[in-house]
């Protein structure tokens, strides 16, 4: 289906009492093997008018544009074909540029765990979901995808973005805001899809698109974790290929059972079958990391290429040359 020939419509609210329904370009980066899902917005060269939060005109020519916004006021961006906006986006102003055409830089919730107060803690229990408890504001919702046991957790220090990156580092955890209120934390293999877009290699994929097929045993890998006890004795268990490449892991305090599972966990998501590189799209369907891919190519008659997929990564433009265009990261097949 092409969509090359509907009116793409956009509005751009800032701090709910400044609205844009213009711009020169939008890129979208979302994805959840990075926290921060980011966006920049590039604004023309010459902007004079603007709306405020009920449609009232407000004219900006001569002024600037800092009398309006500033860094760390709510953005909102939403867009789509003919009428037909949604959200795409919702974040923060971190970076206002200096010069025209005027670039906002923008970043989602993670901007507020960056300023949260700093905690120092030890958690004895060793639970992913108790370190989560005691890090991460009240007001947010928190989506675990398993009962993860990591080791006894000490924190100093450290704002609740500091401690889910040390998670992301030293223990494989991916976290990634679904919506401003919902953090999902987990493994990546753990994670359950969202919701599922079906794709027709005929119909609704863009040509260009950078897909290609690659199976496990073409990317040997070994995972090897490593636990020290309080007594100073030291589990390792290792799985996998050796031979080719390997990951480490060093988690204090798991039991020997832990550790195998924790093993296990990181090679399923660290070695699968499945696709490398992206399939393009439109603006239909609203793909988002965590949803799944439902891919059928018809020319190819056992279907080996056929199935679902999970989307690890969407990144989106908005311009005059793409129109919208949608770039889905596809990950492990489900």
């Amino acid at each position: 289906m092409n969509y090359l020939y509907h009116n793409i419509g956009l509005r751009i609210t800032i701090a709910d009492n400044l609205q844009f329904t213009v711009c020169k370009s939008i890129h979208i980066e979302s994805s959840v093997q990075v926290l921060s899902n980011s966006a920049k917005i590039e604004l023309p060269r010459e902007f004079r008018n603007a709306v405020d939060e009920v449609g009232k005109s407000i004219n900006i020519a001569g002024k600037s544009i800092l009398d309006f916004i500033k860094r760390g006021d709510a953005i909102k961006i939403e867009f789509g074909y003919d009428g037909d906006l949604q959200t795409e986006f919702e974040g923060y102003i971190t970076k206002i540029g200096a010069e025209l055409p005027l670039v906002l830089e923008c970043e989602d919730e993670m901007f507020q765990l960056k300023k949260a107060p700093r905690i120092t803690k030890f958690i004895k229990s060793g639970k992913l979901i108790d370190i989560l408890k005691d890090v991460i504001p009240a007001n947010y919702t928190i989506e675990s995808n398993g009962d993860y046991s990591i080791g006894k957790w000490l924190i100093e220090d450290a704002t609740p973005y500091n401690v889910l990156e040390e998670l992301r580092e030293k223990a494989e955890i991916r976290a990634y805001f679904k919506n401003p209120n919902t953090l999902c934390v987990g493994k990546i293999v753990d994670f359950k899809a969202e919701a599922v877009h079906k794709f027709n290699f005929s119909e609704n994929v863009r040509r260009g698109s950078s897909l290609k097929f690659e199976q496990k045993e073409s990317k040997p890998l070994e995972v090897i974790v490593k636990s020290k006890q309080s007594n100073g004795q030291e589990y390792t268990y290792s799985t996998g290929v050796k031979g080719g490449g390997s990951k480490i892991i060093s988690m204090p305090g798991l039991t020997k059972e832990e550790i195998k599972i924790w093993a296990d966990k990181t090679h399923k998501s660290l070695s699968i079958n499945g696709f490398e590189g992206s399939l393009d799209s439109w603006c239909y369907p609203r793909t988002k990391p965590g949803d799944a891919a439902q891919l059928y190519r018809p020319y190819y008659k056992d279907r080996h290429q056929d199935g679902r997929y999970f989307i690890e990564s969407v990144s989106i433009d908005v311009n005059g040359s793409d129109g919208i265009k949608r770039t889905n990261g596809l990950s492990y097949k489900l």
